[in-house]
């Protein structure tokens, strides 16, 4: 996802570009805007991309929806016209433009998806996980291990209820 930012740079600051994306994984599909501002571009994007994830409770992968919706400053770096060396006054982690004046936002995907991304994604809000006893995937077929779970705590008051009741 890069964009030649060439001819933008050269206009005056509120100049605009609009783009639509074209479908290529993981971006489903999505819109962006750049806006020339006096330090570089400012890029506004709303984009629909598939995320992959592991379920956290059957560890099947899986892909899910998310919409990103992105805004960051890319800096200038160099004059377009004479090559110079401009002091944008970026910061280490701002996104910069390209020295050959194109903008990627690939990074920029990257990272807004790390964000949308689920702490604890699950295959479908049902999904029963993985037996504790043999690992059997529950959502595939039941295995027919014991898992009632007690607390070892209670042990002394299990034997007794058992020595009481029989």
């Amino acid at each position: 996802m890069i964009f030649n930012a060439a001819q933008l740079l050269r206009e005056r600051p509120g100049a605009t570009r609009s783009y639509d994306l074209e479908p290529e994984f993981p971006v489903h599909r999505g819109h962006v805007e750049l806006l020339r501002v006096p330090k570089g571009v400012l890029v506004t994007a709303d984009i629909d991309v598939i995320l992959e994830a592991e379920c956290a409770r059957c560890l099947v992968a899986f892909g899910y929806p998310a919409t990103l919706h992105i805004e960051e400053v890319f800096y200038q770096q160099v004059d377009v016209d004479t090559g110079a060396r401009i002091e944008s006054g970026a910061q280490p982690g701002d996104f910069l433009i390209g020295l050959d004046h194109t903008i990627d936002i690939t990074e920029a995907v990257r990272q807004y998806s790390l964000m949308a991304a689920a702490m604890q994604p699950l295959c479908r809000p049902d999904c029963p996980g993985l037996c504790p006893e043999c690992g059997q995937d529950l959502s595939m077929s039941d295995c027919g291990c014991d898992r009632t779970q007690s607390d070892p705590r209670w042990s002394a008051l299990a034997a007794l209820k058992q020595r009481l009741d029989g």
